[in-house]
């Protein structure tokens, strides 16, 4: 699991979210306002795991390192 406080905006990471290791782009950024979000939107390359490509939510929880 990586650090919420790392998490850069348009950087590729590897998730893991029940689907197996996918990578997926940040599309934005974990912090909001005053403090910092428990699920992002990301951009999830799910056809490298037979799934098809989508945005969605994403919990910070499950970001496991960059690519």
């Amino acid at each position: 699991m990586i650090d919420k406080e790392k998490l850069k905006k348009d950087n590729f990471y590897i998730i893991n979210n029940g689907l197996g290791p996918v990578k997926a782009k940040l599309l934005e950024s974990p912090k909001q306002g005053r403090g910092w979000k428990t699920s992002v939107l990301m951009y999830v390359y799910g056809s490298t795991v037979g799934f098809f490509d989508e945005a969605g939510g994403v919990y910070t929880k499950d970001i496991i390192e960059a690519c």
